[in-house]
């Protein structure tokens, strides 16, 4: 603004010198020299605009200055946001393992994979395991495929009443040999437990705490208690499939329903655990190489590192059995305790396998491990 109100000053001064040369007629004796000091009107217009304009684009350039430094003080907080939303993203407290026998541990003595996992994490581990179960049922169990009652009244006391399940029209065949991730449940707003009698095979519900009776009407549905347990920070391990396995033509019904299980779990982060006896599963290659081609970096083929590791990570020597076993593409039986079930060293091997592949996904982080 100085500098404008300089150069003003400065044109009103040549003006007013311009304007008196032209209305006064100069001396003869003064023309030479006045010619020299008198300023052209034009000149001065053409330098007022040449000064206009600088400041013009100096005012351009100090706006485009300004953003650009607004710009460069701004990303910094972008970068820093994203920075905090990826390690929230990252942050798990526990480890979900859905499965039947083989993540339950039958035949390991106690040993389970998802109890190696906790013995090497900071993290909460949940055995989601019941022996003989098909992929369907864990479906059941986490809520994805709706199990309903039929019409029953739930008594204000806390006694046993008997109550007809189902799912999809036909009996789910439940809690025979657990009820994990089931109870305690909810049917028509009433909390209480779901059990099973094998003696007259009947289903019973017993409410938690004594209240109004409630006629639950026909399809009421079961909330099991692992539907309404699902965090978005849970890491997901699927060991499932070896009951009414899948063969190659049929494999894609497993991939379906393990494929649905992540959608409604909204697991970002979880292994899917491949199948492992060629004995049960005849066609046990190709349906991990359809899971494999599914799943990607996440499926775990858990069969192979056995027939290639298994004996010499368990610190064996080879029996006669185990090079049988392994010539027809079995995995060895000094691992094993009968056709499909392994001993420790079998459920500890996959606990690590397991745990190395958290490592390699990048889904545990230093201050996670023990």
């Amino acid at each position: 603004m100085k500098r404008r109100i300089a150069w003003s000053a400065i044109i009103a001064l040549c003006l007013c010198t311009a304007g008196c040369g032209i209305t006064k007629q100069p001396e003869p004796s003064k023309v030479e020299s006045e010619d020299t000091s008198v300023v052209n009107e034009h000149e001065i217009e053409e330098t007022v605009s040449e000064i206009e304009t600088e400041e013009t684009e100096s005012k351009s350039m100090d706006t485009e200055i300004e953003s650009i430094a607004l710009e460069t003080e701004t990303e910094p907080e972008e970068t820093e946001s994203a920075s905090e939303e990826e390690e929230t993203r990252q942050a798990a407290e526990r480890i979900i393992c859905w499965g039947d026998s083989l993540t339950y541990g039958q035949g390991g003595n106690g040993v389970t994979y998802p109890s190696v996992l906790e013995s090497k994490l900071n993290l909460t581990v949940v055995n989601y395991g019941i022996q003989g179960e098909t992929a369907r049922q864990i479906g059941i169990r986490m809520g994805l495929l709706p199990m309903t009652a039929g019409t029953f009244e739930i008594p204000s006391e806390t006694n046993p009443v008997e109550v007809s399940l189902w799912q999809n029209g036909e009996d789910p065949i439940m809690m025979r040999l657990g009820d994990c991730g089931i109870n305690p449940c909810r049917i028509a707003g009433v909390e209480g437990t779901l059990s099973y009698e094998a003696a007259d095979n009947k289903y019973y519900f017993t409410r938690r705490e004594p209240g109004t009776a409630v006629l639950a009407p026909e399809g009421s549905q079961v909330e099991t208690f692992a539907s309404g347990d699902k965090r978005e920070s849970d890491i997901i391990v699927i060991f499932a499939g070896s009951n009414l396995p899948p063969n190659k033509d049929t494999v894609g019904e497993l991939i379906q329903i393990e494929r649905q299980m992540l959608e409604y779990l909204g697991a970002e982060r979880y292994i899917i655990i491949g199948l492992t006896s060629k004995t049960l599963i005849p066609d046990v290659e190709a349906i991990n190489q359809a899971l494999a081609a599914e799943f990607g970096e996440h499926f775990l083929d858990i069969r192979a590192y056995f027939l290639e590791h298994g004996l010499a990570d368990a610190g064996l020597q080879p029996t006669e059995q185990d090079q049988m076993d392994l010539a027809a593409g079995e995995i060895p039986s000094g691992i094993r305790v009968d056709e499909i079930h392994g001993n420790e060293a079998f459920y500890r091997m996959i606990g690590e396998q397991v745990y190395q592949k958290l490592e390699q996904l990048g889904y545990i982080s230093e201050q996670e491990k023990k």
